[in-house]
């Protein structure tokens, strides 16, 4: 099979990946509902997933350097499935947030084990633009999950709707396990592991490229999560309004995702147009809560929505070429990414404090202005001697 096939395999389970993300948005005035949750307490259960997210992040990484992207991508995918079903059976507070958090775990090995695949199976002139497609797939599959589950969980409820997308999930991991069999992978030795990730650790460069980015994952995190149940509790949206915001937010993502993969694809434009996205993001990001009318709030969301995308983009092509040693390159891109995630994990409890006690304004603007002011630090960022982004 070409690379086209087993790319295209891959990015199929990234967008059904996403749909575990994001089909539990719609869902969450429901699961309030019925399990008796207030707004706060949905932003704990939701924090737990990223806080499952952000430290398995180092573990996937490290165990796919050592034992194969392919085997990891498999387990990560699998846990995912488990967590998303356990979801729809877990009855209180405490049960949610941990069937949370085991979804987290297993997209945290998913991650960075899909991408470094792809990047063995693409010609290295052809590796920005799949980057792009494979952070486009997650915003149409969490597009999916975020508008499509409104029906979904209208029409079979919640619970049915959240195992529908675990079963998914299950299902493609099992057709990528069979498609992506047969290829070699490059595997790191046990001599000198650990001090190859400590280089990577260390290095300052990954460190400032992760942080100045993190307007993208506040952007993101909040935006997907979190729309559907402000526009219908603040903004005075119809559900059906509020999923086709949400939706849209992340859907044309996919088309921000094929634009930023052709930019990026260029080294001579690459660092200008991500200033140019991150900003952008962080500023339609801000406007949200003053959106009040439908039209408007439907432009600052696909601004939001389409810039957002290549911001994460940019993320993984700038630090792929920082692991020298291509075994460790999963471990690089999940490093940047528990960064991340590790700052961003805070911020849905954050989100749903200052909205709680100081006004429905206030997440959206405190989030966004400190994006916005870390966006510099790209700036400050001096590459090692012989990597070039």
């Amino acid at each position: 099979m070409g690379y086209l096939f087993k790319a295209t395999s891959i990015n199929i389970a990234r967008a059904i990946y996403a749909l575990n993300w994001f089909d539990i948005a719609p869902g969450l005035i429901y699961i309030s509902n019925d399990l008796g949750l207030k707004f706060v307490q949905l932003g704990i259960a939701t924090t737990f997933f990223y806080l499952g997210l952000g430290p398995f992040q180092f573990v996937g990484g490290a165990l796919a350097s050592r034992i194969g992207s392919r085997k990891v991508a498999f387990i990560g995918l699998l846990l995912l499935g488990i967590g998303a079903i356990y979801s729809a059976y877990s009855f209180n507070l405490l049960e949610l947030a941990f069937a949370r958090f085991i979804a987290g775990c297993g997209s945290a090995f998913f991650f960075s084990p899909g991408l470094s695949i792809l990047r063995d199976i693409s010609p290295p002139e052809s590796f920005g633009f799949q980057v792009g497609i494979y952070n486009g797939a997650f915003s149409l599959g969490g597009g999916v999950g975020a508008f499509g589950w409104v029906f979904v969980d209208r029409a079979i409820g919640w619970q049915s709707g959240l195992v529908l997308g675990g079963v998914m999930m299950i299902a493609i991991a099992i057709e990528n396990f069979i498609v992506l069999r047969g290829g070699k992978e490059v595997l790191a030795e046990t001599t000198g592991f650990a001090t190859k990730m400590l280089s990577i650790v260390k290095n300052k460069f990954l460190w400032m490229l992760a942080i100045g980015t993190i307007v993208s994952t506040f952007v993101e995190t909040i935006g997907g999560q979190f729309l559907v149940y402000f526009g219908e509790n603040y903004l005075k949206m119809s559900p059906s309004e509020s999923g086709f915001i949400d939706g849209l937010f992340l859907i044309i993502g996919f088309v921000g995702g094929l634009v930023g993969g052709y930019f990026l694809s260029n080294p001579t434009r690459r660092r200008p147009f991500t200033y140019l996205m991150l900003v952008m993001s962080g500023l339609a990001f801000m406007i949200i809560p003053f959106s009040k009318s439908f039209i408007l709030l439907t432009f600052d969301v696909a601004v939001a929505g389409f810039s957002v995308v290549s911001g994460f983009s940019a993320l993984y092509v700038f630090a792929t070429p920082h692991a020298r040693d291509k075994a460790m390159v999963p471990f690089a891109l999940s490093f940047v990414n528990f960064i991340g995630i590790a700052i961003g994990s805070i911020s849905p409890f954050t989100f749903t404090l200052l909205t709680d006690k100081i006004g429905p304004a206030y997440g959206w603007v405190i989030l966004g202005a400190i994006g916005i002011a870390l966006v510099p630090l790209l700036l400050m960022a001096k590459n090692p001697e012989g990597v070039n982004t």
